[in-house]
């Protein structure tokens, strides 16, 4: 495409596209404005009128990411409960794994610091409030323990989220080698956190 040819949306959607292919093959290090331009075949300042500098590229890049992964996770059933919290489970380490570079820049605190970009922080909430959702109504039904929700939520995010950075860094199997792993840790979670009193795990 010329540089003529471009209209004023046409270039910040052309370069988040570059930027998310380079970020998938390279890692967010290898991301630079410049380089981007060049890639795409526009000047430098011409990037710069949609991005301020590059830490608002990568910003944009991990939004992305997270109304990636709050969509896939809504596509979760639901019923029964313990099939939507291991399905909510899977869901997630399943991202991790198709996209790690993305995975790692939205998680990456040194590179991406939490306030510094408030769409981003509403879009990785956004993400969180459906696992969070699919914990309380879990509890709601009495299929979980009455425990605070923020405990409880708190505990399986972090049980997915270190399940995850550890199969993409290569420290545990991922699913070709090991494809009921995720599935066999996110259940050992749930024993620990049924309700004694409940006796059916098909409680809607």
């Amino acid at each position: 495409m010329s540089k003529a040819s471009y209209h004023h949306g046409d270039l910040s959607q052309q370069a988040r596209q570059q930027a998310l292919t380079v970020l998938r093959e390279q890692g967010d290090s290898a991301i630079s404005l410049r380089a981007l331009a060049r890639q795409i075949g526009v000047s430098a300042p011409a990037l710069y009128r949609h991005f301020a500098d590059r830490e608002s590229l990568l910003a944009e890049l991990a939004i992305h990411g997270f109304q990636t992964l709050r969509q896939r996770l809504l596509q979760v059933t639901q019923t029964p409960p313990r099939q939507a919290l291991i399905g909510i489970g899977l869901a997630y380490v399943s991202f991790a794994q198709d996209d790690p570079n993305l995975y790692r820049l939205m998680f990456g605190g040194r590179v991406l610091p939490r306030g510094a970009h408030p769409r981003l922080d509403d879009a990785g909430q956004a993400a969180f409030q459906v696992l969070e959702d699919t914990v309380e109504r879990a509890r709601r039904c009495g299929y979980l323990r009455p425990l605070p929700l923020s405990l409880m939520t708190a505990t399986a995010w972090s049980l997915v989220h270190g399940l995850s950075q550890l199969t993409i860094d290569g420290h545990l199997p991922g699913t070709d080698a090991e494809p009921r792993l995720a599935e066999g840790i996110t259940s050992l979670l749930l024993e620990g956190a049924i309700s004694p009193t409940n006796n059916n795990e098909d409680t809607p």
